[in-house]
Parts: structure tokens; C-alpha cells; sequence
């Protein structure tokens, strides 16, 4: 009798906590809808009820949610669903960026991609409706040169207004949270002199080639634009000693 033949699995099963089961159950009912943005969850002893569990295993869970921006606690207690936006979303990825160099040229390696083809497809979708709230958007920039925070602010929806024109809602997407990723080494290098000034000609230049309709003058403008914020961003970054 011969021995049964050996058979290799590409992987081993893995067992999951009760805790994560309950983190999974709780991201499915949000993907589905069932859990909006701001919906209140029930108090942790129904939680742990309904779901057929112990409280230190939803306690856990919500603690594991917290940390991946899901859900919000309120002071008091109880908790609720984020606002599911990047600024909320994307605070691991932030840390995860903070701790290499290497990290911050790959982010924005990746938002040169996407931002230059963004513009590319607005330069042929965007409306002139939005042209002319770019235009407006530039000069409301220039008179925020010495202001840092208020740039920033305008920045954000100049470069919205582009991702809204590329037509292309995963596209928004993408680049909205690229930005936000960014804007953590942005603050500090935002400060230095000269940087808020080059980021108004880099938007000028961009602004120009879409009204020109020009998809590769208005991809190279967004591509030239990432670059130069890249060099500013690690600039500071070096001056800081990190």
C-alpha cells in the first residue's frame, strides 16, 4: 500500500478573534450601506448582545476601529460612525509615510501619476463654469501668500475642482486622498519663503494649459507642479534633520 500523496496548500488557514469578526462584521454593514457616516452604533452591551459576544471582544473591536478612522468616540460615551473622509481614513497611512523618507518620494511619485493624468482628462471635460472658478480661485490665492493655512485651504479646492473636471469619480478620489497623505509634510514647508509663491505659477501654468484645452501641456504642468512640491516638502524635511 502505497502512502498518500503529499499535497502543498498555498497557505495555511487563518483563525480569526472574535474582535476581528467583529471589525469585519461591522465594515461589511458600512460597505453596504446598512451604517452610514455619523450613524450612533448601539451601547457596547446591546453591541456585544445582538452580535452574540463578549463586551471585552467588542471593546477591542471599536478600539481597532477607532485606530483605522471608522468609528469616533464621543465624549461622555457611546460611539459613532467617522465622517469616512480621508482626513479621518487615513491617519495610519500617514504614521506609515512619516517613518522613511523613501515613503514621502513614493507618495508623491504616485500623485505625480495620477495628478498629470487628472489634468490631462480635465483639460478635455472640465466645464468653462469651473475655468472660471479656478481663475477666481488664483487670485483669491495670490492675496494669501502670507498665509499659509489659508493657501492650504485654497489649494485643496483648486485641485478639487481639477479631480471634479477629470470626470472621473475613483480618479476624485485617489487624488483627494493622495492630497490629504501630503498634507502633513506640507504644513512645515508651506512656512518656507518662496514656496507659496512657486505653488501659484506651478496652478497659473496649470490653469493656462486647461484653458487652452491642451491635455499634454496641462499633464505636464501637473506633473511639474507635484515635483516641484515634492523638492519643497523634502527640503524642510532635511532642514528639520529628519
Amino acid at each position: 500500500m502505497t502512502d498518500p500523496a503529499r499535497i502543498e496548500f498555498d497557505a495555511p488557514i487563518i483563525r480569526e478573534s472574535v474582535a476581528e469578526m467583529v471589525v469585519r462584521r461591522i465594515l461589511d454593514m458600512v460597505k453596504a450601506g446598512v451604517l452610514k457616516a455619523g450613524d450612533a452604533l448601539p451601547p457596547e452591551r446591546d453591541l456585544a448582545l445582538s452580535l452574540n459576544v463578549s463586551r471585552p471582544s467588542v471593546r477591542e473591536a471599536m478600539r481597532g476601529l477607532a485606530v483605522l478612522g471608522v468609528v469616533k468616540t464621543r465624549q461622555g460615551g457611546g460611539a459613532y460612525i467617522s465622517d469616512l473622509g480621508p482626513d479621518s481614513l487615513l491617519g495610519p497611512l500617514q504614521f506609515y509615510l512619516s517613518l522613511e523618507r523613501m515613503n514621502i518620494r513614493e507618495l508623491y511619485d504616485a500623485r505625480s501619476l495620477i495628478e498629470s493624468d487628472v489634468a490631462r482628462r480635465a483639460a478635455v471635460a472640465i466645464s468653462d463654469a469651473d475655468l472660471a472658478r479656478l481663475e477666481v480661485m488664483l487670485t483669491e490665492q495670490a492675496q494669501t501668500i502670507g498665509d499659509p493655512i489659508a493657501f492650504r485651504q485654497s489649494d485643496f479646492e483648486f485641485h478639487e475642482v481639477i479631480w471634479i473636471g477629470s470626470g472621473n469619480a475613483f480618479l476624485k478620489r485617489i487624488g483627494e486622498s493622495l492630497n490629504v497623505l501630503g498634507l502633513e509634510f506640507r504644513k512645515r514647508a508651506s512656512e518656507k519663503p518662496g514656496v507659496l509663491e512657486q505653488s501659484l505659477q506651478d496652478h497659473r501654468r496649470l490653469l493656462d494649459a486647461l484653458k487652452s484645452r491642451d491635455p499634454e501641456a496641462a499633464a505636464r504642468a501637473a506633473e511639474a507642479h507635484m515635483q516641484n512640491v515634492y523638492q519643497s516638502t523634502i527640503s524642510q524635511g532635511e532642514r528639520d534633520g529628519g
